[in-house]
């Protein structure tokens, strides 16, 4: 029989290793569990001794001589002294090396660990805050360029904007000065009181025709035979009580406001072509002892004033239309093409003819597009204006009309009034 050989450490087998390491950490023996490690080994822990006895022999090839039977037989179990420096390692590496070394360290670890992982929350944390923020510094930012972009009024706004910026006190001078021409005329064929009519027919015509030697006098007309007559009127004048081009229809803005009690050429140039035009002839007075002789005379003075009322509806489109170019506010954008103090007219040609005739319109129209709704907004509006306008012609078309259609059926009214007047006076 060969000695037993002695067990050292270089020769020892991985499992061997594997499975001591296993033993002493888990207090062998300990039941029931198995254990594995890196080196395969998979048993259960009540038969650790027995595993470490079989290792031992199969690596020495021989039992250890100390360790025999009671014949002198080799038990191949594990020396006495080896289990007991077994378990003296496994009391120091638990007791000692792990409850004062390792499991502090893996404590300090741990807390270590959790420091470390709170402080990378937090820095994800302010990572997600950076990110909302500048998010919405970003948002912010978008509605401050947006809101500089919608707000921005382009030039031809602030023109749409200048240019009906008196609109509606024009409009309102052109009504008070659309009355007052009215009330004149009115005044004028009724003989009233403080009007060069006053006196009748003769005085009306003799006034005028002062003026007309005066101020409208055009010493070439007739062949030059009204040189005698005239008395030197103004050359850029002549003419303009019977020339409505000229007087009325071309000027923008005419220089007329009867809210000021000084006259001006313009409001006497129009109350001389409303004479020519209408009531070129006023009624004469009628005495009080003709009305109250019979009914007849009064009925013949009902016919006239019947007259005159209907004179007034035709005479009040040419107030309305000399009205719409009288003098407007002083609020007024002045410009080279309308003056200063534009009518209620020059206005509306601005805004609703020359505004859209100059190219800069349509250039403009490449801008934002807010811009470009607001345009759209205030062109709406001008076309309401003008529709508006347009309306109020017709309806005095609409009276003329009806007029003349009432002045024709007068005839047919009076032949049968004649007819009937006999019969019910006979009963």
């Amino acid at each position: 029989m060969q000695p037993a050989k002695r067990l050292k450490g270089p020769r020892i087998h991985t499992r061997f290793l594997c499975i001591a390491l296993a033993a002493l950490l888990m207090g062998y023996p300990i039941s029931a569990h198995a254990v594995c490690c890196d080196c395969g080994c998979d048993v259960p822990f009540s038969d650790m001794a027995d595993q470490i006895d079989d290792i031992f022999q199969e690596e020495t090839g021989a039992t250890d001589p100390d360790n025999v039977d009671g014949d002198g037989n080799p038990t191949g179990r594990t020396p006495v002294h080896w289990r007991d420096e077994m378990q003296r390692f496994q009391l120091w590496f638990v007791n000692d090396y792990f409850f004062n070394w390792i499991l502090p360290a893996m404590a300090r670890m741990a807390e270590q660990l959790s420091a470390v992982g709170m402080y990378q929350i937090m820095t994800i944390g302010s990572m997600l805050d950076a990110k909302h923020q500048l998010e919405t510094q970003r948002v912010f930012a978008a509605l401050a360029a947006e809101a500089h972009k919608n707000y921005q009024p382009s030039d031809m706004l602030c023109t749409i904007g200048s240019s009906m910026r008196s609109l509606a006190a024009s409009e309102r001078n052109m009504e008070m000065n659309m009355l007052a021409l009215g009330n004149v005329s009115m005044r004028r064929e009724t003989l009233n009181v403080n009007m060069k009519s006053a006196a009748g027919p003769i005085q009306d015509m003799r006034s005028r025709l002062e003026q007309f030697r005066r101020v409208y006098c055009d010493p070439n007309d007739d062949n030059g035979g009204l040189a005698p007559v005239c008395a030197g009127g103004a050359n850029d004048r002549k003419n303009k009580d019977v020339d409505f081009t000229r007087t009325i229809a071309n000027p923008m803005t005419l220089d007329i406001d009867f809210s000021n009690p000084a006259l001006t050429n313009d409001e006497e140039d129009v109350m001389a072509l409303s004479a020519n035009l209408f009531s070129h002839e006023v009624f004469r007075h009628i005495d009080r002892d003709v009305l109250n002789a019979s009914e007849g005379n009064l009925q013949r003075y009902m016919d006239l004033r019947a007259i005159v009322a209907k004179r007034s509806v035709a005479e009040q489109s040419f107030n309305a239309i000399t009205a719409m170019k009288s003098r407007g506010s002083t609020d007024a954008a002045q410009t080279a093409t309308i003056g200063t103090n534009p009518s209620y007219y020059a206005q509306m040609e601005i805004l609703t003819r020359k505004l859209f005739q100059n190219p800069d319109t349509i250039s403009g129209l490449y801008e934002t597009p807010v811009n470009v709704a607001r345009r759209g907004i205030a062109a709406r509006a001008f076309n309401l204006m003008q529709s508006q306008d347009m309306y109020e012609s017709d309806l005095r078309t609409e009276a003329m009309l009806g007029v003349l259609l009432e002045t024709e059926l007068m005839k047919e009214q009076s032949a049968v009034q004649r007819l009937i007047t006999p019969l019910v006076e006979g009963r």
